[in-house]
């Protein structure tokens, strides 16, 4: 069978599984396999000593990222079965521009990405139109801050499931941004499953500082209680959303007595734009159902929510009459 290195690129664009990958221009195509298990075709096992082909792939992300050239649209296709570790802050360094990491596989043969050894583990994304997309990140640590820590624009995380390896291992947050003004702007998040039963899962972006282009698309978030954090966004006091846009999103927190929703706005601000449309929200009273904090600005649409069981949701907030 003859294989290709793809040395052209995708010049048409490139479909995985039905999901298209978002990077239309041209680049190279590597791939990673640092299973021990090879793919048809394959002639060696993965090793950074190898050249990166399908046929000889190398052992590790952050060793393929090194090999991109930045702003070409290079794409690194990670093998079913794939594992890797992050033990430290930047041990997976996405510091070149336009790198998209696409895992391979389905269910449990996806990539696994376990954060391990500190609390401070984690990705770093500080090149812009960065994408991962089809991994599993796993926390094999306690309380491990969070998972990627952003200082880019253009991120995109999509159809990525954040797991707990164990018990009392968890992350507190998924995506963590710079307190820079608009460094993270359109940062896209879709198809994201976290399910957490530690008390000190947080939020899935802890909004550090302005961004305009906040995307979270079909997200599936079911938190364990914590009374203080709303599961998608907190936002730090003085900061903004700007054209904001919050879709078809299913969020639970078990709690009570708590104001605690979708997003939450350190202060009140009118500054604030964008959209909550078609998302479902599952609280334990009703001093959990809300979706926004008061004076956000947002506006809502078709959003439903309950604290009852066996119940479906109302709209919330009211309808405008």
């Amino acid at each position: 069978m003859n294989t290709t290195n793809f040395p052209n690129g995708f010049v048409n664009g490139l479909t995985i599984r039905n999901s298209p990958v978002t990077q239309l221009y041209p680049g190279n195509i590597f791939w990673v396999n640092g299973s021990s298990v090879l793919g048809g075709g394959q002639k060696v096992g993965g090793s950074d000593g190898n050249a990166g082909t399908y046929t000889a792939p190398w052992a590790t992300i952050d060793y393929a990222i090194g090999r991109c050239l930045a702003s070409r649209g290079d794409i690194l296709m990670v093998m079913p079965g794939h594992t890797e570790t992050v033990s430290a802050a930047g041990s997976i360094a996405c510091d070149v521009a336009g790198v998209a990491i696409i895992g391979l596989g389905s269910g449990s043969l996806r990539p696994t990405i376990s954060f391990t050894t500190a609390t401070t583990a984690a990705i770093t994304v500080s090149a812009a139109n960065v994408t991962i997309k089809n991994v599993i990140l796993s926390a094999a640590f306690a309380d491990v801050a969070e998972a990627i820590t952003l200082t880019a624009s253009g991120f995109t995380l999509e159809d990525v499931d954040v797991v707990e390896s164990g018990a009392a291992l968890n992350f507190v947050d998924v995506v963590d941004t710079s307190a820079v003004n608009n460094a993270c702007d359109d940062l896209a998040i879709h198809n994201l499953s976290w399910v957490s039963v530690d008390a000190s899962s947080g939020t899935v972006v802890d909004v550090d500082a302005d961004i305009d282009g906040l995307t979270i698309h079909d997200c599936l978030v079911n938190l364990a209680v914590n009374g203080v954090v709303s599961i998608f966004a907190m936002v730090a006091a003085g900061k903004d959303l700007t054209n904001v846009d919050i879709q078809r999103n299913y969020g639970s927190r078990l709690v009570t007595g708590s104001a605690v929703g979708f997003i939450t706005f350190a202060d009140t601000t009118t500054t604030n734009t964008g959209i909550l449309k078609d998302n479902s929200w599952r609280s334990l009273d009703t001093a959990g159902e809300i979706y926004t904090t008061a004076g956000s600005n947002i506006t809502f649409m078709n959003n439903k929510a309950t604290s009852a069981i066996d119940k479906s949701g109302y709209l919330l907030p009211v309808a405008d009459s």
